[in-house]
């Protein structure tokens, strides 16, 4: 029997690429494809697929968002992310979250048919750039604090806090004795570093990785 698959990237060469891969096994079968978070979980629901291919970072909802919404419409839709970012903090959220796999993008034409094959028959894959994270995952008492570590340096991270908290990036700068500029370009590389676009993504991205604290 075909395996019924929906690709949700919000990037169009990601898309070709990962259907020229199963193109060459035509058991695996495009259903659809998805350009957002909300579009794969729309597509989701009315395909019930065997497995999601799905990115992290997409517009509306992450995949990170999505991964629990497509258990609760389609409980038995496996779901392997598909993703830039192999810091564990994706890793360790992508698990609890649900997903049965997860894999690099620059991993995709050597292991994604082994990924599929692994969870069609009901195990779960991790793919080899994420590893040695999952690795330090099981021996760290405190993988988020791990993980935070090591996506940010001190100093991003001294930013993201304030950003949080509502500082502009002059009153950053005052705080962290730092020239505007320099805190705007801190700014610019932690969204690059986490893939985010706006300030509001920032923010969402610290409260969940308890950089800042709400009570």
């Amino acid at each position: 029997m075909p395996v019924n698959i929906v690709i949700a990237d919000d990037h169009d060469i990601i898309r070709e690429g990962i259907k020229s891969v199963l193109s060459q096994h035509p058991r695996y079968q495009v259903r659809a494809e998805a350009a957002s978070g909300e579009e794969a979980l729309e597509l989701v629901e009315k395909h019930k697929p065997d497995i999601v291919l799905l990115d992290i970072s997409m517009s509306k909802l992450s995949g990170l968002d999505v991964i629990p919404r497509i258990k609760r419409v389609s409980p038995d839709t496996k779901i392997i992310v598909i993703s830039v970012h192999k810091m564990g903090a994706y890793v360790l959220k992508a698990i609890r979250s649900g997903a049965h796999g997860y894999l690099n993008k620059e991993n995709v034409a050597e292991e994604l048919i082994l990924a599929l094959s692994r969870v069609e028959s009901g195990r779960t894959y991790f793919g080899s750039s994420v590893s040695d994270y999952l690795a330090q995952m099981a021996s760290e008492p405190n993988p988020e604090a791990l993980f935070k570590g090591k996506l940010l340096s001190e100093r991003e991270t001294d930013v993201l806090r304030l950003t949080a908290e509502g500082k502009t990036a002059k009153e950053a700068a005052r705080i962290l004795f730092l020239s505007r500029r320099t805190v705007e370009n801190y700014k610019n590389n932690i969204l690059k570093k986490l893939n985010l676009h706006k300030t509001s993504d920032l923010i969402r991205y610290a409260l969940e990785n308890k950089v800042i604290e709400t009570h």
